[in-house]
């Protein structure tokens, strides 16, 4: 009787020949934060970066996410930023918003972030500011990020 379920060998694994530098630091594709939407070319093919694009992608959207409100982002992920406008004064809100970014940006589950510092904060009115601060990586990169936040 013939078998139904025919026999044959797995050909061996070919080792992957892309060369990168570190593994945190993959291409990713490009996301136009005020649209949110990715950027495509004319043929609505989506357009990548490289890997530090995308770790100062990630950074902004991380300062941009509430932290605990989404069920798809683990316990690390976003900022708490609620509980940082209900502080009393304008001085304890600036400082539980640059202990909750830089706690965020830290927890990079990439290890990327090597530190965050230089925060400006510009007020627009009691429940809206942007706040500017300068993200590290491994490696020596470095970005200025301006993230604007509103209760």
């Amino acid at each position: 009787m013939p078998n139904l379920f025919p026999i044959f060998e797995m050909p061996s694994a070919i080792a992957d020949t892309v060369a990168v530098d570190s593994p945190s630091w993959y291409p990713a594709p490009l996301f136009d934060i005020e649209r949110g939407e990715f950027i495509s070319d004319g043929a609505r093919r989506p357009l990548y970066g490289d890997g530090v694009q995308g770790w100062v992608l990630w950074c902004t959207k991380t300062v941009l996410t509430q932290r605990w409100a989404h069920h798809g982002y683990s316990s690390n992920g976003g900022i708490e930023a609620e509980e940082a406008f209900l502080q009393p004064t304008r001085k304890a809100q600036e400082s539980a918003f640059e202990r909750t970014i830089t706690e965020a940006l830290l927890a990079d589950p990439y290890g990327r972030t090597t530190m965050v510092k230089d925060f400006i904060f510009e007020w627009f009115n009691a429940d809206s500011l942007g706040i500017t601060f300068r993200v590290f990586g491994e490696g020596g990169q470095s970005a200025l990020l301006t993230v604007p936040l509103s209760r």
